[in-house]
């Protein structure tokens, strides 16, 4: 089955959320905060859980590659945000609804700083190499906040 470039830009950009001119991979990840939100609200899903988080980081994979070989043939082109709604979607893995903001202020903190050793995954090609650095700061989000919860 081949994918318009229509659909690719579409689905890579976040609903053309990337496409912001301040801040594209915030936005893409509020987006990503909606999506779950209206998920949870309307009892489609009761928490990210692997399945989920599975398809959601294969889709990103893929999308991502066919935008960067189709569309913007550069590395990491900042219009693509379907590597920030995989990173948010793996730091609310197995999480309530009431962690979205923390997620989304933590991912966001580990997703622009990069701190080791999340700055090391970038080095992949291809798509991987796009989502790679965000699932790093998803993963852990998600692992910080689940040891906060541990304890509070």
């Amino acid at each position: 089955m081949k994918i318009k470039n229509s659909w690719i830009k579409f689905l890579a950009t976040g609903f053309y959320s990337g496409l912001s001119p301040v801040a594209p991979g915030t936005a893409g990840t509020l987006l990503g905060v909606v999506l779950l939100y209206l998920s949870f609200k309307i009892n489609l899903i009761s928490q990210v859980d692997f399945p989920l988080a599975f398809l959601v980081v294969l889709s990103s994979v893929i999308i991502a590659q066919l935008a960067q070989e189709r569309i913007y043939q550069e590395k990491d082109a900042s219009e693509i945000v379907i590597d920030e709604l995989a990173g948010y979607c793996l730091a609310m893995y197995l999480l309530p609804i009431n962690m979205l903001i923390p997620a989304f202020v933590l991912f966001r903190i580990f997703d622009i700083l990069k701190p080791q050793p999340i700055d090391k995954l970038e080095q992949f090609r291809g798509g991987l190499g796009v989502v790679m650095d965000d699932l790093g700061a998803g993963a852990i989000t998600a692992v910080l906040l689940h040891f906060i919860l541990l304890f509070v």
